[in-house]
């Protein structure tokens, strides 16, 4: 049997009508030449007119042998009728609708020049003049006469009687003269030319540019909240990883300011802090951590007089004594973000900063995820702060969302962003850890056109990423981050990849902070059991 390209011919074109003398074609050529003959159905080509303009065709069948030569075959069906008068052929369908098709035979004749030039132009094609020769199949016609023209002998004809016998009228075809056989190097050099395998290879940063684009539209559809508790001073706003909490922190403030009102963003991550800066610039909010302000006032007041760096828990002590001494330091609207980091005794100092003036306003922003934090509602009750629930992530994919969601207990959460790449699980051993991190950087940057600014590489502890600051010191220039996951909560990238180091075994909240920092694509590498832990035992609440 043939080799037949395609092997099969797929259902959606046998279905087509008018396909239909094609397929009877394709079968004949398939049931009736051996072994050793190559049949190539619907060849497309482009090639150039004399005066350089492009010019487009297709060969219907493109038949070849390495001793017998290359045969192009043009197939209509239908009754055929030519018009001399007009130079117009025509096809009438068995409806006896006529249709214009073009000349076959002019055809399959440029399809032979054409792919002729296009062959020798092939690395390894054989010297010497080769075999090329065409022909015209009419499948639905019984006869054609003797005589059509000079460019249109007999034999260049194949009716319905001759379908049964098809080989011979190719190996007619293809008899006479001296040419050089194809040989099996051309034959190879045909397939690579007809037939070539083709995968382009479309990059991560395109489709993942794609889903950061929706997630971007979303992202402002939270606002609305805003507008729905702007006239209540006091109120603790919750949500699990990804509803978007920063964003309408920084906007809530961004708000009060305009409205004229002194207002303090604070939160616990001096990172979270530089870029919350970044992103409320220009906006007349003060962003400090709790611990920048303590030691702020500490100074303005003269409370603090040495150098020595305060200890965490003599923050609240400080800012209390500090607001007591001037208190024109104290705001009229004070905004906390990542609330459910700041431990009781904090959050009495941070009441009292929000005294500037009667009605002050105080606003909280508080991850719910009950398994991590536990229960948080009464706590802000007794600040009298009217909860606000937020319960759409805005900010991941669905499968980054279903990832962290192992990590998550509390009131549920809709993934409204694209469903996004699958997630990326690299096992490796303890000692490969920042070689396979290595890898998967370059991989993304030169393979998959990822930005260095888009990546960030997040580990439990420090010692991996100092052992990478080296080899990847030009990324690390171009923006590529490296972190530690407790330094980067709060933040985010497009690309986040997790060193799934045995430290972060067994510490849910590193977990689930880790795995939720990726907006689009997330790849955690590491121990194989580690990373059991978090696709599976991490699901056991």
């Amino acid at each position: 049997m043939a080799t037949m390209w395609p092997r099969l011919l797929p259902s959606a074109i046998r279905a087509e009508s008018r396909r239909a003398a094609e397929t009877k074609v394709f079968d004949a050529l398939a049931a009736q030449l051996g072994v050793g003959w190559t049949v190539f159905y619907s060849r497309p080509w482009l090639g150039e007119t004399a005066s350089g303009a492009e010019i487009d065709g297709e060969s219907d069948f493109v038949v070849a042998h390495p001793d017998h030569g290359v045969l192009f075959i043009e197939v209509k069906g239908g009754a055929i009728s030519y018009d001399p008068a007009l130079d117009r052929w025509t096809s009438r369908d068995r409806y006896g609708i006529n249709h214009t098709i073009k000349n076959p035979v002019e055809q399959a004749s440029k399809s032979k020049h054409t792919l002729l030039r296009k062959a020798q132009a092939e690395r390894g094609w054989p010297r010497g003049i080769i075999r090329f020769r065409h022909g015209v199949i009419f499948p639905d016609v019984q006869a054609v006469p003797q005589h059509m023209g000079p460019d249109k002998p007999r034999e260049l004809f194949a009716t319905r009687p001759e379908l049964d016998q098809l080989t011979d009228w190719v190996a007619q075809r293809l008899s006479g003269g001296n040419d050089d056989a194809l040989g099996p190097h051309g034959m190879r050099v045909l397939e690579q030319l007809l037939a070539r395998p083709i995968q382009l290879h479309s990059p991560l940063a395109y489709s993942s540019a794609d889903d950061d684009e929706a997630i971007e539209n979303l992202t402002p559809q939270q606002f609305h909240i805003l507008n729905a508790f702007e006239d209540l001073r006091r109120v603790a706003i919750s949500g699990g990883a990804g509803t978007g909490k920063t964003v309408l922190a920084c906007e809530d403030a961004r708000r009060l300011s305009a409205a004229g009102q002194r207002t303090l963003l604070t939160c616990g991550s001096a990172k979270l802090a530089e870029h919350i800066r970044l992103v409320l610039r220009e906006s007349g909010v003060d962003v400090s951590t709790f611990a920048e302000l303590a030691r702020r006032f500490g100074a303005e007041t003269g409370i603090l007089t040495d150098r020595a760096t305060p200890r965490p828990e003599q923050l609240p002590e400080i800012v209390f004594d500090s607001l007591a001494a001037k208190p024109d330091l104290a705001y009229d609207a004070v905004v906390v973000d990542e609330a459910q980091d700041f431990p009781p005794s904090t959050w009495v100092a941070i009441d009292a900063l929000a005294s500037r003036s009667d009605g002050a306003t105080l606003r909280a922003y508080f991850d719910s995820n009950q398994r991590l934090y536990g229960e948080l509602r009464s706590h802000f009750d007794a600040y009298t702060l009217l909860p606000i629930r937020l319960s759409r992530n805005l900010r991941n994919t669905q499968n980054i969302h279903d990832a962290t969601q192992r990590f998550y207990r509390g009131p549920g959460l809709i993934a409204d962003g694209p469903v996004g790449a699958e997630v990326q699980w690299l096992p490796c051993n303890d000692g490969q850890i920042e070689r396979t991190a290595l890898g998967e950087v370059r991989r993304l940057i030169n393979v998959e056109s990822v930005l260095p600014e888009d990546i960030a590489l997040l580990s439990p502890e420090g010692a991996p990423l100092t052992a990478l600051a080296t080899p990847l010191r030009d990324q690390i220039h171009a923006g590529l981050t490296l972190s530690t996951i407790t330094d980067f909560k709060g933040l985010e990238r497009r690309f986040v990849i997790v060193l799934a180091t045995r430290e972060l075994s067994d510490i849910p909240e590193l977990a689930y902070v880790a795995l939720s920092r990726a907006r689009v694509h997330l790849t955690a590498l590491g121990p194989a059991e580690v990373l059991d832990w978090l696709r599976t035992e991490a699901q056991r609440v």
